[in-house]
């Protein structure tokens, strides 16, 4: 659930919290990864040309348990990964069952099944060279597996393993228990991940993604067997589940191979709660916490689109353009000549199924913080104004203007095409795609980025960024007695 960065501005690179459904990758948005794999749906039991390239076939298909699967040959690398995602986290739990779906994922990981322990299961994945891996977000947790191509039945069938056959111990969950309760004592040690974690507290007070990813460490600490079956049997069901399979196979045997290990699960259809969409905060939030660090680490914070918003694409525009890339204007406007407020800053988007959050993280002297502050949130609610291409000047000088938004969507195509060549990225994308549109398509991302105009920025950044209830959070030293 952590990430690294590089910031702009002295080359630093600082770990970040990622409060969002899945791991993103070091210099792609959230969005830009899974809005990008939307062709391939549209396109589903034919090529995806234009997407994944001519020689790369892809099929979407719904088994009759309701799993939805989507399969993509990928033949550039001898590897084949397996993403599963699950419609559960951190939102629907509730103050009684606070971090049961963070113990869910952890028990599922590591602990055993009806047919291998705990200890089996690793030296099973050890034996066939795999990658394994999970992760809770706020909408979706996910279960990921690469392996060799010559392992892909293997793969298969322990994803189905451990996602629809678990089985543990009071005693193996007691363990599992202390272990996360560790997790608690290194998320107090990161400020970045700390004040990640408060900033969602208070941007979504009164919204289930409020609720803190890692959990409440007094909930956690009385969780029983009987908590974890009554989670697992109501959501592990094939119909709440989407599996992707992209890497080196032959579309039509891997077809085979799915339905053949998945067909037989069973599962109770689930109807899944419904939530209102996230209000923005009713005021402002400006927190000081001391920790024992050096510098200062500030997170600012507003509500922006939703994953099904098309405001969506103006926003990856605007933050690629205000804090993202080689030259971000967040940046320049905080270090402008000989004043220097802030050591590096970052811009990221993340967007859920019922809001999302536009973050900009700012390291910086503690004896700057009070103005950074003031001059970040100053600049970001005149963005509405900001010129951000040559065509919003007027005269000679337009020849002379830099174009900030030509150039933010040619780095967020750079990073697309980039990403294409990571099969697991791809995959773990795809399956969060399929629960969040439920299997719908949408015509292609980098067309809807093409038709941004600065007129869009502009209008977005009114909406979300001009607005006076910002969320900031300051992880400062601890003052000397």
């Amino acid at each position: 659930m952590t990430f690294g960065i590089e910031f702009a501005g002295g080359g630093e690179k600082t770990a970040v919290v990622n409060s969002t459904d899945q791991e993103p990758d070091r210099k792609l948005s959230q969005k830009t990864r899974i809005l990008l794999l939307a062709l391939a749906l549209s396109t589903a039991g034919s090529l995806a040309i234009g997407l994944f390239g001519a020689e790369e076939a892809a099929k979407y298909l719904v088994l009759d348990n309701g799993l939805k699967v989507f399969l993509l040959e990928k033949r550039n690398v001898p590897l084949v990964n397996v993403a599963a995602a699950v419609g559960l986290g951190s939102k629907d739990e509730t103050a009684e069952t606070s971090g049961l779906v963070h113990v869910l994922e952890h028990s599922i990981l590591f602990r055993g099944t009806e047919t291998r322990s705990g200890s089996e299961i690793s030296r099973d994945i050890r034996r066939h060279g795999a990658y394994f891996n999970a992760h809770t977000g706020q909408d979706l947790a996910f279960f990921e597996i690469s392996v060799p191509a010559s392992a892909s039945d293997f793969a298969l069938g322990n994803q189905k393993e451990i996602l629809f056959h678990l089985r543990i111990t009071q005693e193996e969950l007691d363990t599992e228990k202390e272990i996360i309760l560790e997790e608690f004592r290194q998320l107090e040690d990161d400020p970045f991940k700390y004040a990640t974690s408060l900033v969602y507290q208070n941007l979504f007070r009164g919204h289930p993604y409020a609720n803190p990813l890692i959990g409440d460490p007094e909930v956690i600490k009385n969780l029983t067997v009987e908590n974890i079956a009554a989670l697992y049997g109501r959501y592990f069901v094939p119909a709440n589940c989407a599996l992707a399979v992209v890497g080196d196979f032959s579309l039509k045997e891997m077809e085979e191979k799915v339905r053949r290990v998945f067909a037989d699960v069973k599962g109770e259809p689930l109807s899944p709660l419904k939530f209102e969409p996230a209000k923005p905060p009713e005021k402002a939030v400006d927190m000081d916490v001391e920790m024992d660090v050096q510098k200062a680490y500030l997170v600012i914070a507003a509500q922006a689109p939703d994953f099904n918003n098309p405001e969506q694409y103006a926003m990856d525009v605007l933050t690629e353009v205000l804090g993202r890339g080689v030259n971000p204007l967040l940046y320049s406007a905080l270090n402008q000549g000989p004043r220097k407020l802030v050591e590096t800053i970052m811009m990221a988007y993340q967007s859920h199924k019922y809001g999302g959050a536009v973050l900009a993280f700012l390291t910086l002297d503690p004896k700057n913080l009070g103005m950074a502050k003031r001059e970040a949130v100053n600049y970001l609610r005149r963005a509405r104004e900001g010129y951000f291409s040559p065509e919003d000047i007027l005269g000679e000088q337009q020849m002379f203007a830099f174009d900030h938004l030509g150039s933010a969507k040619n780095q967020i195509k750079y990073n697309a095409y980039q990403s294409q060549e990571r099969g697991l990225s791809i995959a773990v994308s795809l399956a969060q795609f399929m629960i969040l549109r439920e299997g719908r398509a949408e015509s292609n991302y980098l067309e809807n980025i093409d038709r941004v105009k600065s007129g869009d920025l502009r209008k977005t950044a009114g909406k979300y960024l001009g607005r006076a209830n910002y969320v900031m959070v300051s992880i400062i030293p601890k003052k000397t007695k």
